[in-house]
């Protein structure tokens, strides 16, 4: 999968360079600039109709945001911007509210920093209108750009559900189950619902039969094979129930 082939590049990167996390600066000023943006999401959230698909909207398309690493004046318009442009399959949001009203144990993984932002305020925003318990699952090796335990909890995350690593115990930027920490299987077996975030979750993830019928993927299409099997254009919202 693509998780493993970018893994094994990292590795080399991380011996050339002799630094274990050469993006922990990046990923420092991702946080910060969407912990700026947070309070406008959070207050155009509440002014809509329908807060969950909005905030299920921002989730997915702070992928696409993690960039903004500069400062600017008024970040709300920015970010408003970015997610309008994106389109979203509303049939499939429908399923995933409706296997949030069934679901009582809740496993949410993480991506990049910056997005985690938003997936803090997906959860608030599902704990408001379901009664359901919560986890949210990081990595636990620095890779990429891709969050640890330390960015969420500096995001404030743990205030909103407990945080853990998944335990998997080496750059992997996506979610291998036979890798994970038995803390985490443990969790997802005894889950009604996984909401996986991201490509290298997705690309990962899909390969587990297991999780057909309980696992829910949000990322969104960056790239024509994303387009191709999800019938979508580039740069769309993808919500899909696996």
């Amino acid at each position: 999968t693509s998780p493993e082939i970018i893994r094994d590049v990292w590795l080399i990167m991380q011996k050339t360079l002799g630094v274990n996390d050469p993006l922990k600066k990046m990923k420092e000023a991702q946080n910060k600039v969407v912990m700026k943006i947070y309070p406008y999401a959070k207050k155009f959230i509440l002014k809509s109709p329908d807060p969950l698909l909005e905030s299920i909207k921002f989730s997915i398309s702070g992928n696409s945001i993690d960039i903004m690493t500069g400062s600017t004046k008024n970040p709300s318009k920015k970010i408003i911007k970015t997610l309008q442009s994106g389109s979203i399959d509303l049939k499939q949001v429908e399923v995933l509210k409706e296997r949030l009203a069934r679901t009582k144990k809740l496993v949410y993984l993480g991506d990049n920093c910056g997005e985690i932002v938003f997936d803090k305020l997906l959860m608030e925003t599902i704990r408001e209108k379901y009664n359901l318990e919560m986890t949210f699952v990081t990595r636990t090796i620095p890779v990429l750009n891709d969050a640890t335990k330390e960015d969420a909890l500096y995001v404030g995350i743990d205030k909103v559900a407990p945080v853990i690593c998944n335990g998997i115990s080496e750059p992997l930027p996506g979610t291998m189950l036979e890798k994970a920490s038995y803390e985490l299987m443990k969790l997802i077996n005894e889950s009604d619902l996984v909401i996986s975030k991201g490509g290298g979750n997705y690309d990962s993830l899909t390969e587990e039969k297991r999780l057909m019928g309980k696992c829910t993927f949000l990322l969104q299409a960056k790239c024509d094979p994303y387009c191709i099997i999800h019938q979508t254009r580039l740069g769309s919202l993808i919500v899909h129930n696996f």
